[in-house]
C-alpha cells in the first residue's frame, strides 16, 4: 500500500499538468479570431454607410426655373423626399448652363448639371447621378403648356461648380467633369416651376458617412 501511494500522487501531478498545458493552448489561438472578427465588422460597417448605385429617388425643386429668366451658372435646390431613409430631407446643389433664351428661329433650352448632396447627417459628397423623369413646361405668349414628360435632347460634358472644400480629402467624383442633363422646347421657353418632382438614380454609390 506504502508503494502504491507515491504512484497514485505521480499519476495525478502528471494529469494536472497536461489539464494545464490543454488550458492554456486556446488562449493564443483565439486571439487571431477576434481580430478577424473585427476586420469583418469595420467592412460590413462601410458597406452600410453607402447607398448603392441604381437606387432611384424623386426629388423637390424649391425655386422656379426659365430659360426666360435664368442665366448660366443660376444655382438651384433640390429637396430628395420618401426612397431610402438615409436620402430623406437631403438637399441637392446643382446649377445652369448653357441657358438659350427661345427667339426667332431659335429653340429654347438649357442644361441642368447636378454637384453635391448633403444628407441630414451632416455628409457631403459630389453627386453622380441620371436624370430619370422630370415635368417641364413650355411658356408660350405668357400661357403655360404642360408636356406629357421629360424633352430630354440628351446629356452632355458640364463642368462641376460645388465647393470642393466641404467633401473628405477634397474628393470629387469624376474631377472636374460632371453631366449635364438639356431640356428644350419645340417653341416657346423652357419653365420648370417650383415644387416639380425630378426624379435622380445614382450612377455610383454614394458614401453616407459624416
Amino acid at each position: 500500500m506504502k508503494k502504491l501511494m507515491p504512484l497514485l500522487l505521480s499519476a495525478v501531478l502528471l494529469s494536472n499538468a497536461v489539464a494545464c498545458q490543454k488550458s492554456n493552448e486556446p488562449i493564443d489561438k483565439t486571439s487571431a479570431p477576434a481580430n478577424q472578427s473585427n476586420a469583418s465588422s469595420g467592412k460590413l460597417k462601410n458597406q452600410a454607410a453607402a447607398i448603392p448605385a441604381g437606387t432611384s429617388f424623386d426629388t423637390i425643386l424649391q425655386q422656379d426655373l426659365s430659360t426666360g429668366k435664368n442665366r448660366n451658372n443660376d444655382r438651384f435646390t433640390l429637396r430628395v423626399k420618401g426612397g431610402d431613409k438615409t436620402l430623406k430631407d437631403a438637399v441637392i446643389q446643382g446649377h445652369l448652363e448653357d441657358v438659350v433664351k427661345a427667339a426667332k428661329g431659335k429653340k429654347a433650352s438649357l442644361h441642368l448639371v447636378f454637384d453635391d448632396i448633403k444628407l441630414a447627417n451632416g455628409a457631403a459628397a459630389p453627386l453622380d447621378v441620371t436624370l430619370v423623369n422630370t415635368q417641364v413646361e413650355t411658356k408660350t405668349k405668357g400661357k403655360f403648356v404642360q408636356n406629357a414628360g421629360i424633352i430630354l435632347a440628351g446629356a452632355v460634358a458640364g463642368k462641376f461648380v460645388g465647393d470642393k472644400a466641404k467633401f473628405k480629402h477634397g474628393t470629387l467624383a469624376g474631377g472636374a467633369a460632371a453631366t449635364a442633363y438639356v431640356l428644350s422646347s419645340p417653341g416657346g421657353e423652357v419653365v420648370l416651376k417650383k415644387g416639380t418632382n425630378v426624379k435622380l438614380k445614382l450612377k455610383k454609390p454614394l458614401d453616407t458617412s459624416p
